[in-house]
């Protein structure tokens, strides 16, 4: 383990486009060419047939475009991949495959982007962009960096056609990206990590190989020093076979997790076209599309989240914050879902106001705290929720916190496993509990990060017990938590009153965010540049919250964000971005914002930092 562990570290390669030094790189790929050459004509041979027998579709379901259809398929896309599957069996493909495979994903994906584009509402045709999605990331071996290009020009292709060619309507075009997109990001990481771990067994397996000939070198009369060695190659040998159980697991249990949102939000999409519709049928149409959406989108942070861990990017903001308070807020906040379930709720704290205000990183605890009651929720249908803390005063002094809950409990031989990356997927039943098994595996990275642990105790059909700990770092001088003004009218800490300023230049992005705020502001404001936020907010000083949206045009929100800082210190900025990339929470706070939230904005996760820096009063 402690071998595998060190030689997986010294892997030198370049995170972004996975590659080695060139050595190193010459004999992978030669490696990894005559690993895929049968998956590859295998997989070509598929998507040949399937690419043409999905023809008669053409006549049968757009008539007026059969002809055209047929053409792309059967004188352009077919042929093409039949070329290149010709060319697979020539000596010369081995220098030029990568290359072929990355036109081949453009050249199919350019053929159904001009089918779909032409009839946008028949979403028959997007089963073909998903197979080509499907085939380009997973199927034909095609390396991470050139698919991820493919991929996304594809779409690029899809939405120019469907803007300047075919006038595609807006809901149709938002709702056909939220779905592509959805599945480009997911089928990159996939296959990110997919070859990752290619490339990681790669490096265990030369690895293993000097090892093995080190052993064969050594005297036969260090009996001793062999027997380590051969533990050593059967514990790694043993760790390889189980990163391929997981690495299939993984597989397996993203296709369920993405296929079934997907299903939701085609399926609702389609049945409300529907005439006669009920305004309560539609509603519940919607709800059902918005909940779908909400899970794929948990799935892809939780990719995004482990992704950072395991790259390294994650920073620890060691700074002052009270956990009485976060708990509070995370008693209320859970608290309506609680009771709609009939469930028990409590929380209990034990240092007063002042005791409570540690130095810790408070993101990254409220994130450990959050999962684990979002998880006793999740798994338990009656009975009692209970969370809180002790504190252990020994050296180093600790924080402990539980959560417990009378649910379905989990197995003594599983218990250990539950903080493995995509583990869940074997353990609990998969059609009762959605996820993609990542959030006690953040959690577990995230409290270790801050010096602390996580461990469970449970008994299966009785219940669970979860315990982190947090090293205890008390401050001398407990600092206002709120930045508002406390000697203000109390009518200015509440929801309704406040007057707001969007600056946000998409326009679907600012109809939204203004539907949200409408009924808890007094007054709106909006700019879509970042000159007129700083103008609007210069000529309205008494501006209490600004959205501040970081991409816009002229100047950028975090220039934007540094002029307002110039004259107005108080008013709370919060910084939203689509990217929510590694990094961009800190380049925000450093530019003067005070919070940051990533896009697409949920309603309660804009109330609850709202909430954060404008509570309620009675």
């Amino acid at each position: 383990m402690d071998s595998e562990n060190r030689v997986v570290r010294e892997m030198t390669f370049n995170k972004a486009t996975l590659t080695f030094p060139d050595e190193v790189e010459n004999v992978f790929r030669k490696k990894y060419f005559s690993d895929s050459i049968i998956q590859v004509r295998i997989a070509f041979l598929l998507v040949t047939i399937l690419y043409a027998s999905f023809g008669y579709l053409d006549s049968r379901m757009v008539p007026d475009y059969a002809g055209f259809f047929q053409g792309i398929r059967f004188y352009v896309v077919v042929p093409f991949l039949i070329l290149v599957m010709a060319v697979s069996f020539t000596t010369a493909f081995q220098k030029i495959w990568q290359g072929l495979l990355f036109i081949s994903f453009i050249v199919a994906g350019l053929g159904i982007s001009i089918m779909t584009t032409l009839v946008p509402e028949n979403y028959a045709y997007y089963a073909g962009m998903m197979l080509i999605f499907s085939a380009g990331y997973f199927f034909i071996k095609l390396r991470f960096f050139l698919a991820t290009i493919a991929g996304w020009s594809t779409l690029l292709i899809f939405n120019v056609g469907a803007v300047f060619y075919a006038h595609v309507s807006s809901i149709i075009l938002i709702n056909n990206n939220f779905f592509f997109v959805s599945a480009n990001l997911i089928g990159m990481f996939a296959a990110y990590y997919i070859e990752y771990y290619a490339r990681r067994d790669f490096v265990l397996n030369q690895a293993l190989d000097r090892q093995k000939a080190a052993v064969e070198a050594v005297n036969k009369n260090l009996e001793e020093i062999v027997a380590v060695r051969t533990k050593e190659l059967v514990d790694a040998k043993n760790k390889a076979e189980q990163s391929d159980k997981l690495k299939s697991a993984f597989l397996a249990n993203m296709s369920h997790e993405i296929r079934t949102p997907m299903n939701g939000i085609l399926g609702f999409s389609g049945l409300l076209k529907e005439p006669n519709l009920s305004g309560e049928e539609q509603q519940e149409y919607i709800g059902i599309i918005e909940k779908s959406g909400t899970r794929m989108l948990n799935i892809i942070n939780d990719i995004v989240d482990i992704s950072k861990i395991e790259s390294g990017l994650v920073v620890v903001d060691i700074a002052e914050s009270n956990i009485n308070e976060q708990m509070e807020f995370i008693y209320n906040f859970f608290q309506p879902e609680v009771v709609k379930k009939g469930i028990a709720f409590s929380y209990t704290e034990t240092l007063t106001a002042k005791e409570a205000t540690i130095k810790t990183d408070r993101e990254k605890f409220f994130a450990i705290l959050t999962n684990l009651v979002k998880n006793a929720i999740k798994f338990t249908a009656q009975g009692s929720i209970e969370f809180g803390y002790t504190l252990n005063n020994a050296t180093p002094a600790m924080v402990e916190f539980f959560i417990s809950d009378t649910g379905i409990g989990i197995p003594y031989e599983k218990q250990e496993m539950i903080f493995e990356r995509f583990i869940q997927a074997d353990i609990f039943d998969r059609n009762a509990y959605q996820g993609a098994g990542l959030g006690l595996s953040i959690s577990k990275a995230y409290a270790e990060m801050l010096g602390g642990k996580i461990w469970v105790e449970s008994e299966e059909g009785r219940g669970s017990k979860f315990y982190f700990t947090i090293p205890y770092v008390g401050v001398n001088e407990r600092k206002t938590a709120i930045i508002n003004d406390d000697s203000a009218d109390d009518t200015k800490n509440q929801l309704q009153n406040l007057c707001i300023l969007v600056a946000e230049d998409d326009e679907t992005s600012d109809m939204l965010l203004a539907r949200v705020i409408k009924s808890r502001s007094n007054e709106v404001f909006h700019s879509k540049t970042g000159f007129e936020a700083v103008e609007i907010c210069r000529n309205n000083p008494g501006i209490d919250l600004i959205l501040m949206d970081i991409r816009m045009p002229g100047m950028k929100g975090h220039e934007a964000t540094r002029e307002i800082r110039k004259f107005n210190q108080k008013v709370i900025i919060v910084a939203q971005t689509a990217y929510g990339l590694s990094g961009d929470r800190d380049r925000a706070i450093e530019a003067g914002c005070n919070d940051y939230i990533s896009k697409p904005v949920s309603k309660e996760d804009l109330m609850m930092i709202i909430h954060k820096y404008f509570p309620m009063r009675k």
